[in-house]
């Protein structure tokens, strides 16, 4: 009886190894597999999402931007005036930037120069 008990345990104990050789080998390798790609997946659908956001908030700061920078002038009691002569329309923040620091070398305390953004050109009137 004890050799049928056994024999009986030996055949589980193989039946349950082949068993459980076969689920890791068919079963479990391929759901692992899918979850690797899946994972890959994830990181790039993150990736590509994260630089969308990137564009979409440099593109709402971009039109939040002014269009054109203008070099306002005030003498030396606070008044806004006009210099004959002087450019004060710029496109760029940087062109306008540098003209500012001349004319301000130029002029030296007689004048300031604010530089200031806007979406449209105003043309001062000369006094």
């Amino acid at each position: 009886m004890d050799e049928v008990i056994d024999y009986v345990g030996a055949i589980i104990i193989r039946l349950l190894s082949f068993s459980s050789k076969w689920i890791e080998q068919y079963i479990i390798n391929n759901v692992l597999e899918f979850v690797k790609s899946f994972e890959h997946l994830l990181m790039v659908l993150t990736v590509v999402a994260f630089f969308l956001i990137i564009i979409y908030m440099t593109m709402k700061q971009l039109k939040k931007l002014p269009k054109f920078y203008v070099i306002e002038i005030e003498d030396i009691y606070g008044n806004k005036t006009a210099v004959d002569g002087l450019r004060t329309n710029f496109t760029t923040f940087a062109a306008a930037k540098s003209y500012a620091h001349f004319y301000s070398n130029l002029y030296g305390e007689q004048y300031k120069f604010r530089i200031v953004g806007r979406n449209r050109i105003l043309n001062y009137p000369h006094d």
